[in-house]
């Protein structure tokens, strides 16, 4: 133990007495070794992280971090902190937590923030736009909610009430989705998120809401006239009924012929028209409920004349008044004058009807099914395919016409046809997971390949490292006797001596009659080998020569 301990001080005190740059340079690529096997050995026992959330804000990423360091699970920040990564063995928990502590939250404040302590003195313009900016807020989180929106930005133009207008300006409403890729919001989708924003704001009115995706694009119907408005609508519902109807001619048949062994196409002719009609109508059988009948005789006779006017007229001629009488009296010989009339109740049945059609009946349908041909299998079990029987097909389209409702006399047509399907072939199943693919493997070679690595940084670097800090320098060398290289006739004659009376080292060789030349190409490599040796002996030799 004691030898070991002397050798490592023996090896420390070599190490002091190196040059500044050489201690500085092992100190460097012993401090790059250490470094680069502890990264190794934390890369290699790092756990395989797995992404939390994506696209967050960094007010929502803040709290995440915060609620993770709380609860002792560790994470990574990525995509310039909008990805938070977890160990794959905390990921389910993760959510869980962040999920009951209602994160992440979105962007904006919503109503919360009108529960915090208020500022003293604010002034009522402030509380009105912190109002709005909390309504934009929590109207964007509710259009986020929706499946195919990712987020979505809120922007409010509400003006201020005055007493001195009788009505102000309308307020008007503009909406930023941004959309999953892939994805696209339906009609209805977007007539609902009108809706919404119009109905949470008041007297807004629903054309006054503009709704964009992240294109740019512009997705709400602003600004269409109601013959447009009314055309789409129509060709939904066309739509809608078609694809109900070929639906149900699917559902019906796939029991018995097998799973998409049936398709069907349906085109419908329907009438959008609106039609009011108003009707009065009598029943033609009537029963007389009560009759009254009057009769009047009368014998006097009819005055002449306009009534209540005098007549002018001249003086009677005595022989027209003899006329005149005669005339009378044969007048009251004449027959009564008579008078009947009959009066009748009958009991009548009257029908007023106001019928208002609702436009969206089916003027006309046509349905054309396609099937495929069944499967046979023989007594050698081979699967053959044939064709339908006609008693199937008539089977079938007796099915068909009850599932669609088919009338004949509002000119509906159906055609079914059989024919055999073009199948793909089926394709082949996936390889199980090689053995290299498993995840385990992936661990174990991390781990092997880290302590491969820290086995090559001793062997390689730090053993090396370490007896190069052990090699000793020896004391610098002190004057030694001149013309100590060559002797007579060229060859060498002594040594190169130190102060303390030890040859410098050169090789044995250079004492054995070599000559000069020999001599100095040896001492010039023995200079190569030890620059530094050689420039002590050249110091002492200025030294000496004063």
């Amino acid at each position: 133990m004691a030898d070991e301990d002397q050798t490592l001080m023996e090896r420390f005190g070599g190490f002091s007495r190196q040059p500044a740059v050489r201690q500085l340079a092992l100190l460097v690529g012993l401090a790059a070794s250490v470094a680069l096997a502890i990264g190794l050995v934390q890369w290699a026992m790092a756990p395989g992280m797995k992404p939390l959330f994506n696209q967050l804000n960094p007010a929502d990423t803040n709290i995440v971090i915060a609620t993770l360091e709380s609860n002792g699970i560790e994470y990574e920040i990525n995509g310039g902190g909008t990805m938070v990564a977890v160990p794959r063995a905390d990921l389910d928990r993760a959510r869980l937590l962040l999920a009951s502590e209602g994160l992440p939250k979105g962007d904006g404040i919503g109503f919360e923030s009108l529960y915090q302590e208020q500022e003293l003195g604010l002034s009522s313009f402030m509380e009105q736009a912190r109002y709005h900016r909390a309504l934009e807020a929590e109207l964007a989180r509710t259009m986020a909610a929706l499946d195919s929106v990712r987020s979505a930005r809120v922007h409010l133009a509400i003006s201020k009430e005055s007493p001195f207008l009788r009505k102000g300006n309308a307020p008007a409403a503009s909406v930023m989705l941004n959309i999953y890729s892939g994805r696209i919001l339906s009609d209805r989708q977007l007539a609902g998120i009108v809706h919404l924003v119009s109905s949470s704001v008041p007297n807004l009115d629903a054309s006054q809401v503009s709704v964009v995706d992240q294109a740019g694009k512009l997705l709400s119907d602003q600004g269409e006239d109601d013959a447009m408005g009314s055309s789409k609508e129509h060709y939904r519902l066309t739509q809608q009924l078609e694809q109900d109807f070929s639906d149900r001619i699917v559902m019906i048949l796939e029991p018995i012929l097998g799973a998409g062994s049936v398709r069907a196409q349906v085109n419908a002719d329907m009438d959008f028209t609106r039609v009011e009609r108003t009707s009065e109508v009598y029943a033609p059988d009537t029963v007389v409920r009560s009759e009254q009948l009057s009769e009047e005789v009368a014998n006097t006779p009819v005055d002449g004349g306009v009534p209540g006017e005098l007549v002018n007229e001249a003086p009677a001629d005595p022989g027209l008044q003899q006329q005149q009488g005669e005339e009378q009296q044969v007048a009251q010989q004449a027959p009564a004058r008579t008078s009947t009339s009959t009066t009748r109740n009958y009991e009548m049945d009257k029908t007023i009807s106001h019928i208002q059609e609702t436009p969206g009946s089916v003027r006309r349908l046509s349905v054309a099914v396609l099937l495929d041909y069944a499967e046979n299998v023989g007594d050698d079990g081979q699967v053959t395919r044939v064709p339908l029987e006609q008693a199937q097909l008539d089977e079938i389209r007796t099915l068909v016409s009850e599932a669609i409702g088919f009338t004949a006399d509002r000119g509906d047509t159906l055609s079914i046809m059989n024919a055999e399907f073009m199948r793909p072939a089926a394709p082949e199943p996936l390889p199980e997971p090689g053995f290299f693919e498993q995840d385990w493997v992936w661990q174990a070679g991390k781990g092997l390949l880290a302590l491969s690595v820290l086995l090559a940084l001793v062997f390689a670097v730090l053993r090396p490292l370490m007896r190069f800090a052990a090699v000793p320098i020896p004391p610098a060398p002190q004057m030694m006797q001149r013309n100590q290289l060559a002797g007579p006739e060229g060859q060498v004659g002594g040594q190169m001596m130190l102060a303390s009376g030890e040859p410098v080292g050169l090789p044995e060789n250079m004492n054995q009659g070599a000559n000069y030349l020999q001599s100095l190409s040896m001492a010039r490599q023995a200079a190569g080998g030890e620059p530094a040796r050689a420039a002590s002996v050249m110091k002492n030799w200025v030294a000496a020569d004063g």
